[in-house]
């Protein structure tokens, strides 16, 4: 990780949309330039992990980060996964002073931090970023809630039903022969995504495909059939 003080969050704001700014006037994000500092990551490499201090709140400049638990066996299982704009990280309080997850970046990624100290004198001076963070923070707790509600009770093509529609959502694109996913996940990546092993997505993946439900080409996924895919996404 290589780690510089801030180019200027106005200047950020012209390039991605961070929510935890939305409502802030020029005179607030220029207040706000020297407190935040710059990270750049390269693919795979952690943000950081459950044996970290949650010292800081960590905003996405460019790339993609992924929020993950890892089992003693070696298993993944993937809570969020987030585009430029997002933030994310654990702040220390008194009984939690560590990271409760892994932070990994997904791709090539620029991130910029923001320290507890900071953090604590920024929301009080900007209260209008207080009500941002509780806004994406409950953001951020409606979606936890629906993917444990999905992993109890629904089966494995119901969860990836539901996940290529939101990637659909995020990343797709019209094209004449469906609507394309623009990013590449490896089938390993879309399973730790649902709580299922490598060897049941492909599968899974596999009879949808035969269904004319998706197609796979060139390791990207195009949606053919939306509705039937919401179906799927409800059952049980």
């Amino acid at each position: 990780m290589d780690t510089e003080h801030g180019e200027g969050v106005g200047h950020i704001i012209a390039d991605a949309e961070h929510e935890i700014f939305e409502g802030l006037n020029d005179a607030d994000l220029a207040d706000l330039d020297d407190r935040f500092a710059m990270a750049t990551f390269r693919k795979g490499e952690l943000i950081y992990s459950p044996f970290d201090r949650g010292e800081a709140m960590f905003l996405i400049e460019s790339g993609r980060v992924r929020l993950f638990r890892s089992a003693a066996d070696g298993r993944q299982v993937t809570l969020s996964m987030l585009d430029p704009g997002a933030t994310f990280g654990q702040v220390s309080v008194l009984d939690e002073p560590m990271h409760d997850a892994y932070a990994e970046a997904m791709t090539d990624s620029v991130v910029r931090i923001l320290r507890v100290a900071d953090l604590e004198r920024t929301i009080g001076e900007h209260p209008r970023m207080a009500l941002n963070l509780m806004r994406s923070l409950s953001e951020r707790l409606r979606t936890a809630e629906d993917q444990i509600e999905a992993l109890a009770f629904r089966p494995v093509p119901s969860r990836l039903a539901g996940k290529l529609l939101e990637l659909m959502d995020r990343y797709g694109r019209v094209t004449p022969n469906g609507i394309r996913i623009d990013e590449r996940f490896t089938h390993m990546q879309l399973a730790e995504m649902i709580g299922t092993s490598r060897e049941t997505l492909t599968k899974v993946l596999n009879e949808m495909r035969d269904a004319g439900l998706i197609d796979v080409r060139e390791r990207l996924i195009w949606v053919l059939d939306a509705d039937r895919l919401e179906r799927l996404k409800t059952s049980s």
